[in-house]
């Protein structure tokens, strides 16, 4: 079960104030189903006074510590009450984005580069692997990664270099960094850096990271129109069964600053082929 939560504030001042003086606060509870996705909208309308949480306890049932509601909405932190935040959907769109571009592009020779420190992300490098003979994987524990590249040599004869050294990064057409980039890692400006979120530290390279796609009509009738898409669409793949949305290809993408359509960023890692390719 998805819970939402929602306060409309319908204070007022003057003679309105004083008739809200005689309602009384009130809830609305709504349920709609999906397939595998179950949303529970909780709406609290606010007429006077403050939110009175001990009423909405009996609604929100266990769902407290991962609750749907605006960016912003102030929640009793000392009752339990959290805001859902996930970064599972967005690891999947940063690599769905790195294969659809490679895939578009065609070139055997592209240098990518996939960031990670956990071996989280071991699987993605068979699939990686089959649009470039140049891939690299840097970690900080090449361990964790070495009976990866005994099982591509062996079954497809596909070489994975392991390096813990930023020197990769400085050729890189390609760098996928799924999780968050806490450090610099020395690319060429133009570079296309795809993660799941801001970098904590500048990039010689624009971050790509936020990633857009239609929403299936059947899961858009279930969502309340207070709330973003994609953070409503990552709440359906985490908590919601909807898995189908982990092979989503991006429509749109940004770095914070500019936005990207499929076609302009892979034109754009064209591009920096074709000038790597010259120099």
């Amino acid at each position: 079960m998805i819970t939402a939560f929602h306060i409309v504030d319908n204070t007022a001042s003057g003679p309105r104030a004083i008739l809200n003086l005689v309602r009384h606060n009130r809830i609305r509870v709504e349920h709609l189903y999906c397939d595998t996705a179950a949303m529970k909208t909780i709406t609290y309308e606010r007429r006077r006074g403050r939110v009175n949480w001990t009423s909405v306890d009996r609604f929100i049932s266990g769902d407290r510590g991962r609750l749907l509601c605006r960016e912003g909405t102030e929640l009793p932190a000392e009752r339990g009450y959290r805001r859902f935040s996930s970064d599972e959907l967005s690891l999947r769109l940063c690599e769905n984005a790195a294969l659809y571009l490679m895939r578009q592009i065609k070139e055997p020779h592209l240098r990518v580069v996939l960031i990670d420190d956990t071996g989280d992300h071991a699987g993605l490098c068979a699939y990686l692997s089959e649009d470039t003979d140049r891939l690299t994987v840097v970690t900080r524990d090449p361990k964790l990664y070495l009976r990866e590249a005994d099982r591509l040599i062996e079954e497809r004869g596909a070489v994975l270099n392991i390096s813990q050294s930023i020197t990769p990064f400085k050729s890189a057409d390609l760098i996928i960094a799924p999780a968050r980039l806490t450090r610099d890692i020395g690319c060429a400006e133009d570079a296309v850096v795809l993660s799941s979120a801001a970098p904590t530290v500048a990039q010689n390279a624009p971050v790509l990271r936020d990633y857009w796609f239609d929403l299936p009509e059947k899961y858009r009738a279930l969502k309340p129109d207070w709330l973003d898409d994609m953070y409503y669409a990552s709440a359906l793949y985490t908590l919601g069964g909807a898995h189908e949305l982990g092979s989503a290809v991006f429509r749109r993408c940004s770095d914070g600053v500019c936005i990207h359509t499929r076609m302009s960023l892979t034109e754009l890692l064209r591009k920096r082929l074709d000038r790597a390719i010259k120099s």
